[in-house]
């Protein structure tokens, strides 16, 4: 198997693992809710954001794999409040004043306002993927270890915003297209 099919079958593996342990835990509805907008969004704070942290990701893995939970949940937010003018906010936006050392607590406190719902369900979701992480044993330093890192910030992005909107209300729903 290509290093390609490793980590996307890693990718789908941690996503379903998530997605249920979620389930179970009444936050998420058994489906992986997303917008092109908020996957878009990923894309370009993707890169800033892994900076900081694979730079703490040694010191801090739980920390830094929950921030891109926060991050997921905090763009979901915005995107139900006012698309149209958070879209272009930049990464810093969502950085407190010591930077991504306290974008936990900017997220919670500044943007979503509710530290109640997205604090347990993000400190259980990164120590969940932290583990999940673990179980592959990657060895440190290598190139698989940083594309499983990669994966799994991506993975914990999408989780927090799927999270996010399902706590706003949404859900997939059958549409009939054809005219009767």
């Amino acid at each position: 198997m290509s290093d390609s099919n490793t980590i996307e079958k890693y990718r789908d593996d941690l996503t379903a693992y998530l997605l249920a342990s979620c389930t179970d835990a009444g936050l998420l509805k058994g489906t992986l809710l997303s917008s092109p907008d908020i996957d878009d969004a990923w894309l370009r704070y993707a890169p800033s954001f892994y900076g900081d942290a694979v730079r703490n990701f040694n010191s801090y893995p739980e920390f830094c794999l929950g921030c891109a939970g926060y991050l997921g949940m905090a763009v979901a937010f915005l995107w139900d409040k006012d698309w149209a003018r958070y879209m272009d906010s930049p990464y810093v936006f969502f950085q407190g004043e010591r930077g991504f050392d306290d974008m936990d607590d900017h997220i919670t406190d500044t943007i979503l306002k509710d530290r109640r719902h997205s604090v347990p369900a993000m400190q259980s979701c990164a120590a969940n993927a932290y583990h999940f992480l673990m179980r592959e044993s990657p060895e440190p330093g290598t190139a698989e270890a940083y594309r499983l890192f990669l994966a799994t910030v991506e993975t914990l992005y999408k989780i927090g915003a799927a999270i996010e909107l399902c706590r706003l209300g949404y859900k997939f729903e059958k549409v009939n297209l054809t005219n009767q």
